[in-house]
């Protein structure tokens, strides 16, 4: 379906104070009734990007944006039609959400959002909401504890072995319960055994050393172009150039 022009759909991951995000189950009657997405909808032609969620999320959900800026666009292509997700995440916005078109609502822990049933096309999305906007490399646990003190952030640790990941296991736990993500930077196999060791975040490896992590977010850095989309094809979830 790759000469088929998508259906651009604007969509809002709107977040309440408490990490959670607002998701929405498709009404019976609907394409794909049932499943779970982030509110939005089709955008008119010709219209601006941020005036169409805007003008979504007041039909859908009755709030008003105020504001928003773009978080990730994904393609993807139901054996019927093709649609591009235009996904913004909504920082603030007045009202109470509701289901205007009778769809349920339910506000989601970010990291609870995998066990949802989500509409394949909004799955990527998730991803996008796991990994913090910044990152920083730590080489020991002391250096963890002080990039914790910082704004939310990827902090990229290279530990030894899974003894040392295991122990700092009770550290890694309290960074990330206050917002920040630890990767686990290493090779291949080893640095899965030292994430789960952890219970890190995910993992972060040379991209020709790329396994995926189950259950966990896995990255590839590479300095090749031809690397990088290997490694995103073999199922990485982020690449750093």
């Amino acid at each position: 379906m790759a000469d088929i022009q998508p259906i651009h759909v604007m969509a809002g991951a709107l977040c309440d104070g408490q990490g959670r995000v607002l998701i929405a189950q498709r009404p019976a009657g609907k394409h794909l009734a049932g499943g779970w997405e982030f509110p939005g909808g089709k955008l008119d032609a010709d219209e601006d990007r941020l005036a169409g969620l805007r003008r979504e999320l007041a039909e859908e959900l009755g709030v008003e944006l105020v504001s928003a800026r773009p978080l990730i666009k994904v393609r993807h292509d139901y054996p019927d039609r093709s649609v591009l997700l235009d996904v913004w995440l909504v920082d603030a916005f007045t009202g109470e959400p509701r289901g205007l078109d009778g769809q349920a609502l339910v506000w989601v822990p970010v990291d609870e959002l995998p066990s949802h049933d989500l509409l394949p096309a909004d799955r990527p999305i998730v991803t996008a909401l796991r990994l913090p906007p910044l990152a920083a490399a730590a080489a020991s646990r002391e250096e963890i504890e002080r990039l914790a003190r910082g704004p939310a952030c990827a902090i990229l640790w290279r530990c030894r072995s899974a003894e040392d990941a295991l122990e700092a296991r009770a550290l890694v736990r309290e960074v990330q319960a206050s917002g920040h993500r630890v990767f686990i930077v290493g090779r291949g196999l080893e640095a899965v055994m030292a994430a789960e060791a952890a219970d890190a975040a995910g993992t972060l490896v040379a991209a020709v050393d790329f396994t995926p992590t189950a259950g966990r977010l896995a990255g590839a850095f590479t300095a090749s172009g031809e690397a990088a989309l290997r490694a995103a094809k073999a199922g990485a979830d982020f690449i750093v150039i």
